[in-house]
Order: C-alpha cells, then structure tokens, then sequence
C-alpha cells in the first residue's frame, strides 16, 4: 500500500539482517540494468522496473512456493507471525520483538503474533529435567 502509516509507532528505524542488505545490492543492480525503464519509487520489494508489485501476483507466486516446500496454502498475511514466533524460539527479548514488529503493546506482540513451536516445548520439557535432575 501506498499512504501514509497505519499507527504513531509504524514509522520507526529497525536493523536489517545482511541478507536484506544484500537484496538492497541486487536491486541497486536491477535499477542499473533497467536503464530508463526505472521507475524510482523507493520500494524495497517491487518489479524489475522499480514498479509496485501486484497483489494477486505475489499470491500467486506465494501458493506456488507454498506448494513447491509442500507446506499447506495459507495467507501471505500469515507470514507476520513468523518472525515473532522464530525470533522467540532464539532467545530474543520480547520487547525488543515487540519494537521490531511495530506493536503497540506487548499484549499485541505476545498473544496474537507469537506462538510456540513443538522445539520450544522440548526445550522447555529438557530444561525442566535438569532442574529436577541436578543435585540439590
């Protein structure tokens, strides 16, 4: 979409991991190879033109990757869940989860983005075993 944030706290400045940086590098190449035909929009997801990408295109490319990895066909919308529940099951603090993901209350980032995956809970059983193993 094209307009102004959805919320106070949308419009923020987040660290990006290499590999988006490196997409910024690959894009820089494409604007290049496109010539004239570039159209400068800013986008950081766009067409080999520099254009909008469009909604029913990306889902469609979306189900068929989806079917590709044999994973079952979902909402591209879905995807915002991801990134909470990962960067849960590595460790990072919820707050910062919070801030990355644009929620205005952790309530937000907790209860509806963030789940729990079956090797947060073997790591939380295996924990549990070494509290009752160890010796008091």
């Amino acid at each position: 979409m094209i307009g102004d944030p959805k919320t106070r706290t949308s419009k923020r400045t987040i660290l990006l991991p290499d590999v988006l940086l490196e997409h910024r590098t690959k894009q820089k190449e494409a604007r290049l190879k496109a010539g004239q035909a570039w159209q400068n929009l800013d986008f950081v997801f766009c067409s080999r033109h520099g254009k909008q990408l469009w909604p029913d295109n990306v889902r469609s490319r979306f189900y068929r990757m989806l079917q590709r990895a044999g994973l079952p066909r979902m909402r591209f919308h879905d995807l915002r869940h991801s990134p909470a529940t990962l960067m849960r099951s590595m460790g990072v603090d919820l707050k910062v989860i919070q801030e990355i993901l644009g929620h205005s209350t952790m309530d937000m980032t907790f209860n509806v983005y963030s789940h729990t995956l079956p090797l947060m809970q073997k790591d939380a059983a295996e924990k549990m075993k070494k509290l009752f193993d160890s010796p008091s």
